[in-house]
């Protein structure tokens, strides 16, 4: 089965600031190269600030990109494990902060409690484009776990949710 692990407002923002930040570099470059300006010290400036800006974007971006790839390989560690626990389906969440073509994702919140320790956990699944309220087929989802590290995990909302098409 093809797993969804979606992507999240890091990863968005890591492919928006990365190439702008190579852009600009690049854009410094050039000027530098070619001697851009009137005065001595004008070619110098434009690298200073056209680079320097896009350093810092592209660092920035190549950081975020790298969060979320590497949220996205611990999730795919976790479903190649094969460990998973049924977590109750606690209600479903809009997430205001993030806008996308006009819409605010939601994400399916769930509950497990460990029978060792007692503790409970709380998962999010990913970013649903619709509000799946009325079409969750199931109480419980299957939550993928990766024994070495309790951070990584994946909600398998797909399980319980029939094949949706949207229309736009």
């Amino acid at each position: 089965m093809d797993r969804k692990y979606g992507w999240t407002d890091k990863g968005i923002l890591g492919f928006i600031f990365a190439p702008l930040g190579a852009f600009f570099l690049a854009l410094g470059v050039v000027l530098y190269s070619v001697g851009a300006g009137n005065e001595p010290d004008d070619p110098l400036m434009f690298l200073c600030v056209f680079g320097g800006m896009g350093v810092i974007f592209l660092l920035v971006g190549l950081g975020f990109l790298s969060v979320d790839l590497h949220r996205r390989s611990a999730m795919r560690r976790a479903v190649d494990s094969g460990d998973y626990v049924m977590a109750k389906i606690a209600g479903v969440q809009k997430r205001t902060n993030v806008n996308m073509g006009g819409t605010h994702p939601s994400v399916v919140e769930c509950h497990w409690t460990n029978p060792d320790t007692g503790e409970t956990h709380v998962f999010f699944s990913r970013y649903l484009y619709f509000d799946p309220t009325d079409m969750l087929t199931a109480d419980e989802v299957p939550v993928y776990i990766d024994r070495m590290n309790e951070k990584a995990f994946y909600v398998d909302i797909d399980a319980v949710l029939p094949k949706v098409v949207v229309h736009r």
